[in-house]
């Protein structure tokens, strides 16, 4: 578009010593925007506009004030075929115009050029709209906030939303985004990308290319242009489902160990696999350049297999005994449409070999017997240096469930009671995966108090808090980075901390105390427990969301009282241990391995190792006998008549005690079951210590005490 299709046609002007009021009287009787200003040769040399009125106010009419005292000198002047678009970027408000001799033709203001240009643009955005609305590929086109822009009648189609629905609205809202939002956070072209949407009518896939749309290097919104290729696809999948049909079929002949020939009703040789090769002595190649009547006169074989099913019109099954193999060879005929005969597959089994099979599968048997004996050799080996006692099945199972995860990084779960030996287990996965060179790091969670929890885990910045280090100090986790994290008594966790856990697990992420900046930290979690998760969530005491992070690859790890056939075993490991640690060697007698084995075990192997110290550093003799083992060994209540003390009650709460204990052991028992009880209803030593009037430090040195001495709480 030119200035000469939007100009005011006006040939009209004004000399610079006109007075300045005749200016004024052309602007008011014409309307125009303003008069030019021209020598006496006819050049443009000044502009008189309404803003140049409104400046000279009152001096308009003073007597002399000629055109040049308020005209515009400094001006631009178009040209009549000058484009329209070059006028909205001169900083001017209203132009001359002349034509190509330089006489004026006309004036026009900016005004008039922006509302050409807004049809013009209106025009041409129509017309794209047309065009985009003709295209067969769906279009979708986004703002940098996400916001639908462009929407073409194809997008309706493919989307099933209409334009004016789509319009105006974020992209989510209109369609699964399928990553045309990422477009906006990486600026990255994407070609070729392919996707299948769902449609009551069945599914239908599409092609997409989608481009960032940048302006001045900036990503403004992206665009996205699908195609529809279901057809295509389904033809493509038919060719590829034919070609892999072919291939298999292929694959299953040539992988056949039986030797197999297909020919026409008449005897000709079409296909052979390569096994017919190691029976017949002759190549693929060269069979199929031949007829069964060929290797018959060639002495390979002596019936025409071919001949029988044709003439018997069924499957036929013959033997063969040539010079080294005893053959078992089967025609079976395949029929077209009609029912006729139009091609023979033959099946050649070599006999021979199948006895040789048999043979070679005894041997293997034998073998692998053998390689059994081995093996469980081996496993003996091993548990051997690893120092862990197993005799029983359920823990050999337990064992070998803990190498194969060794094998892989997942978070497992080891559930049991107190003292069956999880940790030993942990420490098991840790030492032969590929993080076994790595820290192992164990971290009691029972036994920190809830304000130092976040503090231990994930460490401090400098000046965090008072009496933090100068320097700051890395948490358990990063401490265990490359490595393993040994989550004990997971159960204890108090409730706020939980999903500061569940995050850093998730995210492989934690931000030290008082600290702003993330750090990544490789580790496995391997978490324990003697609680039950399970209703702890219920009772809403332990977020389900970390439960089912945790509890990827749950291992139960039975009771001692399930498996007492690692009592006896593990009586002697520490029996010999603490003979070497205090130099000493002492027999149990028969008697005291019987009380043994008979004994229930609640503090599982724990107990174990405190019982076995105890009798071989009391014991006065070389020989412990049953007699001289304790009787209270454990908290349980003993049946019967009462001593000579009688029965002692203790307390309002009911707490009995059964026979004359030692005070500290009433008390040590006491201390067990009130704090047992308060944290099965409570669920933290937060509350329990609450509950019992103590400081959360005190229970849990306490429950370490408890521990210590075998008990389970």
């Amino acid at each position: 578009m030119q200035v000469r299709e939007i100009m005011a046609k006006c040939d009209i002007t004004i000399q610079p010593s006109a007075p300045a009021l005749e200016a004024w009287r052309i602007l008011s009787s014409t309307g125009l925007p303003g008069v030019p200003v021209v020598d006496s040769r006819g050049q443009v040399v000044g502009i008189v506009t309404g803003e140049e009125i409104v400046k000279a106010g009152p001096d308009m009419f003073v007597e002399g004030k000629q055109v040049r005292d308020i005209m515009q000198e400094d001006i631009f002047v178009l040209k009549e075929d000058t484009p329209v678009t070059d006028s909205w970027t001169m900083p001017a408000n209203v132009f001359p115009v002349v034509d190509s001799r330089g006489r004026t033709t006309g004036i026009m203001a900016r005004s008039e050029a922006g509302q050409a240009l807004f049809k013009m643009a209106s025009s041409m955005f129509q017309q794209i709209e047309t065009i985009m609305d003709s295209a067969h590929n769906g279009i979708v086109a986004i703002n940098e906030d996400g916001i639908v822009t462009m929407f073409n009648q194809a997008a309706e189609k493919i989307t099933r939303r209409k334009k004016s629905e789509a319009l105006g609205r974020h992209l989510s809202e209109v369609i699964i985004p399928q990553g045309l939002l990422d477009i906006l956070k990486d600026g990255q072209y994407q070609s070729h990308y392919k996707f299948s949407v769902e449609y009551s009518t069945g599914t239908h896939t599409y092609l997409t290319n989608r481009s960032p749309i940048m302006e001045k290097g900036k990503v403004v919104g992206a665009i996205g242009v699908f195609q529809d290729i279901s057809e295509i696809e389904f033809i493509s999948e038919e060719l590829s489902s034919v070609k892999q049909l072919n291939k298999e079929l292929e694959t299953i002949i040539e992988s056949s160990y039986d030797g197999i020939l297909i020919t026409d009703r008449d005897g000709k040789i079409i296909r052979a696999n390569r096994a017919n090769e190691r029976i017949t002595g002759v190549s693929p190649a060269a069979l199929q350049e031949m007829t069964i009547r060929d290797l018959i006169n060639n002495g390979i074989y002596t019936k025409h297999i071919t001949k029988a099913v044709v003439e018997k019109n069924k499957a036929v099954t013959v033997s063969e005994q040539t010079a080294d193999h005893n053959l078992l060879i089967t025609g079976n005929p395949v029929r077209n449409q009609q029912g006729e005969i139009v091609r023979v597959v033959i099946n050649i089994r070599d006999m021979t070999d199948l006895d040789k099979l048999k043979n070679q599968l005894e041997q293997s048997k034998a073998l692998s017997e053998r390689y059994q004996d081995e093996l469980a050799q081996l496993r003996r080996k091993f548990i051997e240096q690893e120092d862990v006692v197993i005799k029983s099945t359920s823990m050999k199972e337990v064992m070998d469930i803990s190498l194969r995860l060794a094998r892989v990084d997942s978070t497992v779960l080891l559930l049991g009671e107190s003292g069956v030996g999880k940790e030993v287990v942990a420490k098991t996965i840790h030492k032969h995966s590929k993080r076994g060179s790595g820290p192992f790091i164990t971290v009691n969670c029972g036994a920190i108090p809830e304000n130092l929890l976040e503090s231990e885990l994930f460490g401090y910045d400098k000046g965090a808090f008072t009496g933090a280090s100068k320097g700051g100090k890395p948490g358990m986790f990063e401490l265990a980075d490359n490595g393993t994290l040994f989550l004990d008594e997971v159960g204890d966790l108090p409730l706020p901390f939980q999903v500061k856990l569940l995050r850093a697990i998730q995210e492989k992420e934690i931000t030290r105390v008082g600290g702003v900046r993330p750090r990544s930290v490789n580790v496995r979690i391997i978490a324990a427990t003697n609680k039950q998760l399970e209703e702890l969530v219920q009772q809403g005491k332990f977020r389900e969301d970390l439960y089912f992070r945790l509890n990827v690859v749950p291992v139960k790890i039975p009771p001692l009282r399930e498996r007492k056939d690692d009592i006896i075993p593990l009586v002697y490991y520490f029996k010999k241990h603490f003979e070497k640690v205090y130099g000493i060697s002492k027999e149990f007698s028969p008697g005291v391995y019987k009380d043994l084995l008979n004994h229930s075990w609640p503090g599982n192997v724990r107990e174990v190792k405190n019982v076995v110290e105890r009798l071989l550093v009391t014991s006065p003799g070389e020989i412990v006998p049953s007699v001289e083992i304790p009787l209270d060994f454990t908290p349980q209540a003993q049946a019967g008549p009462a001593g000579k003390a009688g029965q002692a009650a203790a307390g309002a709460g009911g707490i009995v005690v059964n026979g004359i204990i030692p005070l500290k052991k009433a008390q040590l028992e006491l201390e067990r079951q009130l704090i047992g009880a308060a944290l099965k209803e409570l669920g933290s030593t937060h509350k329990a210590a609450r509950a019992l009037r103590v400081d959360q430090s005190t229970i849990v040195r306490k429950m370490n005490r408890i521990r210590e001495e075998g008990l389970s709480i």
